[in-house]
């Protein structure tokens, strides 16, 4: 039975905080997807292409946090292969100790079972910005 996109997102946030389970997590991973995080106000911000790069960022962060904890809030599914996720994330960093608490949203594009690219945003407001009026449910 085929997955939603949003449930395909889920999967890979599963594997990659509940289960730490990084080479699952990259199994949902196009080889070539594009993930841009340049909006970002963590450390690792930036844009990772490619499963090199992406692996390496993801690594980054699960070193970077003892706990990761997001909470999908709105699930949008925009079309066959876009969806929007607005998140709540609670947090604790792992050398800090240091609880966090943030809200954002991510525009998550899911093709043939795997992600090939997403972006993240401060709001959802920003990513329904970005989509535009004619791809906004």
């Amino acid at each position: 039975m085929p997955h939603t996109n949003a449930e395909i997102v889920r999967k890979l946030s599963d594997a990659l905080w509940k289960e730490r389970d990084l080479d699952a997590a990259m199994d949902l991973v196009h080889p070539e997807a594009d993930f841009d995080w340049s909006d970002s106000r963590a450390p690792y911000r930036g844009r990772f292409r490619g499963h090199g790069e992406v692996t390496r960022a993801f690594q980054a962060m699960i070193d970077a946090w003892d706990e990761w904890q997001p909470e999908f809030e709105e699930v949008i599914e925009v079309d066959r292969e876009t969806v929007l996720i607005v998140t709540h994330v609670r947090a604790r960093g792992k050398e800090s100790g240091v609880p966090v608490k943030a809200r954002g949203a991510s525009v998550w594009s899911v093709r043939d079972g795997q992600v090939i690219g997403a972006k993240l945003f401060q709001s959802k407001d920003e990513a329904l910005r970005a989509l535009g009026p004619a791809d906004t449910p």
